[in-house]
């Protein structure tokens, strides 16, 4: 007789860990089917020698103590999930180097006393503009709140009444806003080196999701695991088995059942049925209604229109070297560098089209922040950019593994010229991930790792308002990068916690 659960989670990335540890405390009797031998995902490390390498997170919010402890945090704390962070001193480091030598230098600190005080030393009169930022983040965390209460239902009275700018905030991108309230050019420069984070430039991305993350990072601080990103994946399914969860690893879905319009089960590809009304899906969309699906006819229209109208987001291009050699004997002082040649997000994005023209990426020294994230003597250094899908479109199984050298030798040139700093002599491992890297290991169609890209049409606010009245087959829900909250750790996780909140809200209606 084939097992019954009343979910099962299909992949244990972020949001697939998240909802299965939620599930479960909510007395959910759940099974997670993971086709790997661990969980996490991207949230993982490896190790190659005398390494262990970051596979991909660069920093989180949330995490400190008191009023920096934030959502992210708040949640961790509620589900018992236990993970020893360490804190990061500065934002971030952003480098414009172009033609003529290096145009724009900045270093953000973290703490909105200091970032203003910087602000205003790198930009004087800037103040009043940077206040008024601060303002914006205000109403967007009342709206935001007045959206939750709502659950997902808000009242359209109340949101003219006492949301209203919230509501003009929320169908804006960033440089709308930017504009709206002034910020000198050179500040919109300074504060638009995260736009990599989300994938896609500050002319399209929603300002909410922008703003939430930017006053997020410089107002309470980032933070990194001590243990790497698998020290998080592994405490949530710590907690979630505690609570009850079952985890199937080297196990495969190869089949979603339905039954009467609605879902009924999984297929593994050992040939095991297990039965359940409620499946939460880690993977695309795109894999499961081409793939997976048994009746792809349930798929409503507007789905599968939907599904086809959108883009893959940002897929990545990492470099993880071992270097013999100390930051300090490097002269690596910074934990995170963000290097280009213009600080427009437009173009900076344009030019990941093109192996040619891409001349932005993200270098980091896990050291600065663990000094022991490697063996004494030595640093792990990692160069990271995004490429859209035309850009890698050319490769072949022939040409593959030079054109990957080639590529990730001119990053490292790039860095040594930008920063002054030599490291292709220490280089003891190396590791390179290409989109057909990501797309190999996690499964995601052309190696995408931000999911859907965030269109002006398809952005978090959109996704948000529409989430939960565009419900697509019964019983069946996504988590992850591609999902209403879009790509990143806090997202991803928190879409995880939704998605399960909401199947108790439907198994609960069922009864």
């Amino acid at each position: 007789m084939a097992q019954m659960y009343d979910v099962v989670v299909v992949g244990a990335g972020n949001g697939g860990l998240m909802a299965a540890c939620r599930a479960s405390q909510m007395g959910l009797k759940t099974l997670v089917i993971e086709k790997h031998n661990l969980p996490g995902g991207c949230a993982t490390s490896f190790r190659r020698g005398r390494f262990e390498f970051e596979a991909s997170l660069h920093e989180l919010p949330d995490m400190g103590q008191g009023q920096a402890r934030g959502d992210l945090g708040k949640l961790f704390d509620e589900l018992k999930i236990e993970v020893e962070w360490l804190p990061i001193h500065d934002a971030y480091r952003l480098v414009v180097a172009g033609k003529d030598g290096i145009e724009l230098d900045a270093t953000v600190p973290h703490g909105r006393k200091k970032f203003i005080a910087y602000m205003e030393s790198q930009c004087p009169g800037c103040t009043p503009a940077i206040n008024r930022f601060f303002d914006v983040c205000s109403e967007i965390d009342k709206g935001l709140d007045y959206f939750g209460m709502s659950r997902g239902k808000p009242d359209p009275a109340v949101i003219r009444s006492k949301y209203s700018n919230f509501a003009r905030i929320a169908g804006a991108s960033v440089m709308e806003v930017w504009k709206a309230i002034e910020m000198p050019q050179r500040c919109i420069d300074i504060l638009s080196a995260y736009w990599p984070y989300q994938g896609a430039d500050l002319y399209t991305l929603d300002a909410v999701r922008y703003f939430k993350m930017l006053s997020g990072y410089v107002s309470t601080g980032a933070y990194m695991p001590k243990m790497r990103s698998h020290e998080i994946s592994l405490a949530i399914e710590k907690r979630a088995r505690e609570l009850g969860c079952t985890f199937w690893y080297n196990r495969e879905v190869t089949g979603i059942t339905t039954d009467k319009g609605r879902i009924s089960g999984v297929i593994t590809d050992d040939g095991e049925v297990i039965r359940t009304g409620n499946v939460i899906s880690n993977a695309f969309p795109n894999v499961v209604y081409s793939r997976l699906l048994d009746n792809p006819s349930l798929v409503p229209e507007y789905e599968l229109k939907k599904a086809n109208a959108r883009t893959f987001g940002g897929r990545g291009f990492t470099v993880l070297m071992g270097l013999d050699k100390s930051p300090e004997e490097l002269g690596i002082k910074d934990y995170a560098v963000f290097i280009s040649t213009t600080a427009d997000s437009a173009t900076m994005y344009r030019n990941c089209f093109s192996r040619e023209t891409i001349d932005n990426f993200a270098a980091t020294c896990l050291n600065i922040v663990n000094p022991a994230a490697s063996p004494r003597g030595t640093s792990h250094f990692a160069i990271t950019c995004l490429f859209t899908d035309e850009a890698w479109g050319d490769v072949t199984p022939e040409n593959y593994t030079t054109i990957k050298r080639e590529f990730t030798s001119s990053l490292i040139q790039r860095y040594e010229e930008t920063m002054g700093i030599r490291i292709r002599d220490c280089i003891e491992e190396l590791v390179i991930a290409t989109p057909v890297t990501y797309a190999r290991y996690l499964g995601s169609p052309q190696g995408a790792i931000y999911g859907y890209f965030a269109d002006r049409w398809d952005g978090m606010m959109a996704r948000t308002f529409s989430d939960g009245m565009e419900q697509t087959i019964p019983g069946l829900r996504f988590v992850g990068s591609h999902g209403a909250r879009l790509s990143g750790y806090l997202p991803t996780y928190t879409s995880g916690d939704v998605a399960a909140k909401q199947t108790m809200s439907d198994l609960t209606r069922r009864l």
